[in-house]
């Protein structure tokens, strides 16, 4: 019901990563109060390009995704942050 509710949640999971999804319009406020609140606890992602990306940047928030993403690359350099391997079968 509130960001705060949710930073809560998935920190008592202990997720590694959160993905906000919201509209670009609330990024603006959404988007700082939830890497504020993560710390370094987990990843933030934004799932969207908002028009407020670079002003979301510029407070340290760099994890975007969405429909012009490389997603391979992307979900290669999450495992890499997450000390999570390549291998083969």
């Amino acid at each position: 019901s509130s960001i705060s509710d949710g930073i809560e949640d998935a920190i008592k999971v202990k997720a590694d990563i959160v993905v906000l999804c919201s509209s670009d319009e609330e990024y603006r406020l959404l988007a700082p109060e939830a890497f504020k609140q993560l710390k370094d606890r987990a990843i933030l992602v934004i799932a969207g390009n908002p028009p407020t990306a670079d002003e979301l940047r510029s407070k340290g928030i760099v994890n975007f995704i969405h429909t012009k993403s490389d997603i391979v690359e992307t979900l290669r350099i999450f495992n890499n942050r997450l000390g999570i391997g390549h291998q083969t079968v």
